[in-house]
């Protein structure tokens, strides 16, 4: 054998040992808490997308957008499980209007972005529209694994047609006839899964309460759980922060709606998604106030009927989030299969992205896998939750928050040079008290959580509340410790006023002075009223909100307030400090009235009035942790 023939037969024993280590890699089988291959495989390289009409059975039509997946520009025609998105924004995008490229507050797009989009326009057909395929990595992939996709834009949003309806009760119904229909057509195999975010988490739940045995499973991340507490008043207090910037943001995706047919007709709008619903919410000051506040908003009235279908649910959430509170009740009260998440993440950031090392999009597709293609990957074999530690890593649990654990108490005091001071030690003096006059220009800043809708969040000006707030810091930590659950905060105070906003935030202090916004927490003084929750509400406090619950202050007398803040899971490292901030008002966020003159409040912290929070403290264990 010459040397030419010897290297030829080397590079081809080469090449096939490369190809047999090619297939035995795509063959190997990994499912994990947010990683996923050889389970199945992706089949097809491309997508084609259909938009049309279904007509619901009041004759209302629905416009929709169908992905289909591909194989080198062939539609597949077997039928396939449907993943269903059922919107109250848009089903596509149009991002050119008279040879211009929207860009508005929620795009921002960067000149090379707008650039892209232009040409794009201009030398492709339809390359205006950007539907859920291009705009969405995930939904993409999940194209390319053989499954068919629909977003349907929900009665008076988009090109739909129809009043807006603000009614769970009624998108329950419309999805149920949607479902149906989906079901009957060609390109369905009959199982079907939902996913969206926020607004297009809400309806999912919704939908899995209409019981219709052809929805299988959903995946909804950031779902409200009680619309009222939940964002709209916290603690019965107008979030001026969400509700305009739904406004604002809903406003600008009217400018981006995609006609079903280039020669469609702008419909005919009685009146915008937008106004409808802003309205509704900066009206509603009770929960009572009417019947959609009351009722219509609160998924939470869905409950029995959500445990009955059977639908398996996947809820995902941050600890930055808009609605965290609402994931953990709805894991708390589901009877259904049920797993959740929580990551690091606040409501811009939460999608099916990668997040501290978790492809969080490869949950969605297990999920999916095992109950609308039967794959035995086994996701239910695993902890039903997965929650991240901030400054240290993942966790897993069977339960949240931890059952029977006992907080830490740290009471408000002060040292001898008059500071706040948060101490185990109950107070012993009858009279001492802190003084404080409201001052209206507290805030947590423009890019809150409360924001993080169309932004990311930013608490980077957190420490200019401490000039005019009240202060009370803990002593150094001795140790290193973990934050995990729902503070509580009970609080005695008296006025001369009638009624008052309580802000109250937990902030970190590490070894260099740094702070770090935790958690917060609302309370107006009159809605303080606490009651019994219609659902399991972790015994925490609960305070309905009714209109005939309302107590107003009386001047002078010493009154208690009890609320909790939002869950938070940090790792305290040791040296470390904790502290609370006790405001009236948020004028970035909240619409606290302004009184003049500016009322003056005692904060009392003495034997019979001790004023003081509950942390969920507890020793670390770096052993509960990993990482990838």
């Amino acid at each position: 054998m010459d040397w030419k023939m010897a290297i030829m037969m080397g590079l081809v024993l080469i090449l096939g040992i490369v190809i047999i280590t090619r297939k035995g890699a795509t063959k190997e089988e990994l499912s994990e808490f947010g990683r996923y291959s050889g389970y199945s495989e992706d089949s097809f390289n491309g997508h084609a997308r259909k938009s049309d009409f279904l007509i619901l059975s009041d004759g209302t039509k629905l416009a929709y957008d169908l992905l289909l997946p591909t194989s080198n520009g062939v539609v597949e025609k077997n039928p396939l499980p449907v993943l269903f998105c059922y919107s109250t924004y848009l089903r596509a995008f149009n991002m050119v209007r008279d040879g211009k490229v929207i860009n508005n507050e929620i795009m921002n797009l960067s000149v090379g972005r707008r650039s892209y989009i232009w040409l794009r326009a201009r030398f492709q057909k339809d390359g205006n529209i950007f539907d859920y395929a291009i705009i969405n990595k995930w939904v993409k992939r999940m194209l390319e694994n053989g499954y068919a996709v629909i977003i349907v834009e929900q009665r008076g949003t988009g090109a739909s047609e129809g009043a807006v309806d603000p009614s769970l009760w009624t998108m329950s119904k419309d999805a149920n006839e949607v479902l149906n229909w989906i079901s009957e057509q060609e390109w369905s195999d009959g199982k079907i899964g939902m996913f969206g975010k926020s607004s297009l988490a809400i309806s999912q739940y919704a939908a899995a309460a209409a019981n219709n045995p052809h929805l299988k499973a959903i995946f909804p991340i950031s779902s409200s759980f009680d619309m009222y507490e939940g964002i709209i008043y916290p603690g019965g207090i107008l979030n001026l922060s969400f509700t305009n910037v739904f406004e604002l943001s809903t406003k600008m995706l009217e400018d981006m709606i995609v006609p079903v047919y280039n020669e469609m007709e702008p419909r005919d709008k009685t009146e915008s998604f937008s106004n409808i619903m802003t309205r509704t919410f900066k009206e509603s000051s009770y929960r009572n106030y009417n019947e959609v506040i009351w009722k219509d908003l609160n998924l939470y009235t869905m409950i029995d009927e959500i445990n009955k279908s059977g639908v398996a649910i996947y809820n995902g959430t941050g600890w930055g989030d808009i609605f965290t509170r609402g994931a953990i009740l709805w894991h708390n009260n589901l009877t259904v299969p049920r797993k959740m998440y929580i990551s690091n993440e606040d409501h811009f950031a939460l999608g099916f992205n990668e997040t501290e090392g978790v492809d969080l999009g490869a949950e969605a597709h297990r999920w999916f896998d095992h109950w609308l293609k039967g794959i035995d990957n086994g996701i239910m074999e695993e902890s039903s939750i997965h929650y991240f530690l901030i400054g240290e890593g993942w966790r897993t649990a069977e339960e949240f928050p931890r059952a029977n654990s006992e907080k830490r108490r740290f009471y408000f005091d002060s040292d001898f040079q008059r500071k706040g001071l948060l101490t185990e030690a109950k107070p012993q003096s009858e009279q001492f008290y802190d003084l404080y006059m409201a001052d209206y220009t507290t805030t947590s800043g423009k890019k809150s959580r409360w924001n993080s809708v169309i932004e990311p969040s930013d608490y980077a000006n957190l420490t200019l509340n401490e000039s005019n707030a009240l202060v009370y810091t803990s002593f150094a930590f001795e140790e290193d410790m973990e934050l995990v659950g729902h503070p509580v905060v009970n609080i005695f105070i008296s006025t001369e006023s009638s009624d008052l906003d309580f802000f109250v935030y937990l902030v970190l202090i590490d070894v260099e002075g740094k702070l770090t916004y935790l958690t917060e927490g609302h309370l107006r003084a009159s809605h303080r009223k606490a009651g019994k929750a219609p659902f399991n509400n972790l015994e925490l406090p609960y305070q309905r909100g009714f209109r005939e619950d309302m107590l107003p202050l009386t001047s002078g007398k010493s009154t208690e307030l009890l609320f909790d803040l939002l869950p938070i899971a940090r790792r305290i490292k040791k040296g470390s400090r904790i502290r609370v901030i006790i405001a009236l008002a948020d004028y970035h966020n909240f619409d606290t009235p302004i009184l003049d003159p500016a009322p003056e409040i005692k904060v009392l912290r003495n034997s019979k009035h001790a004023s003081f929070i509950d942390m969920p403290i507890f020793p670390y264990n770096k052993g509960d942790s990993f990482k990838f």
